[in-house]
């Protein structure tokens, strides 16, 4: 008896000039690029923390909040608003593993899923057409993914009690 190979229809390719993610909801698993492979929405965190660069996300970070005499262009907003969604797209399942472990229906546990809430929800947005909404917005992405990275283990390990 001759055994069939699974018959798995090829992924997608991405849509030239469109940015990873924009087919789908913010947030959803599903195959973005052909490579390097990105980590599955379910992975364990212990396996997703591994393919945390914290050095990267914090140079990301650093320079969407950087406070410089000169404004950011709106191309420098658009490349930094795309790393930084990559970066929370990355974060956010060790995170929702995180509380998956709080005890529910608890105050922590409410305010953790509620900035988690948020979090997607404002990295699901379209970036402003206008500059000072567009900085506003990449800032604010900043503050999420910083947060988002303080909820790793490796940053929790290095923390002092």
């Amino acid at each position: 008896m001759q055994s069939t190979p699974d018959a798995t229809p090829p992924a997608a390719p991405p849509v030239a000039g469109e940015p990873p993610g924009r087919r789908r909801p913010f947030g959803q698993a599903g195959p973005e690029r052909a490579d390097p492979p990105a980590p599955a929405a379910d992975a364990d965190p212990p396996e997703a923390a591994v393919l945390v660069d914290s050095a990267a996300i914090q140079h990301t970070i650093g320079r969407a909040l950087a406070h410089g005499s000169a404004p950011l262009r709106h191309g420098e907003l658009v490349e930094l608003e795309a790393r930084l969604r990559d970066h929370i797209r990355l974060l956010l399942p060790i995170a929702r593993a995180r509380a998956a472990v709080l005890r529910p229906s608890t105050t922590q546990w409410l305010r953790y899923r509620a900035r988690l809430d948020w979090i997607t929800n404002q990295a699901g947005r379209e970036l402003d057409d206008k500059p000072h909404s567009a900085r506003q917005q990449v800032r604010s992405l900043a503050h999420d993914c910083r947060w988002l990275l303080r909820q790793t283990p490796e940053w929790n390990r290095k923390a002092t009690p």
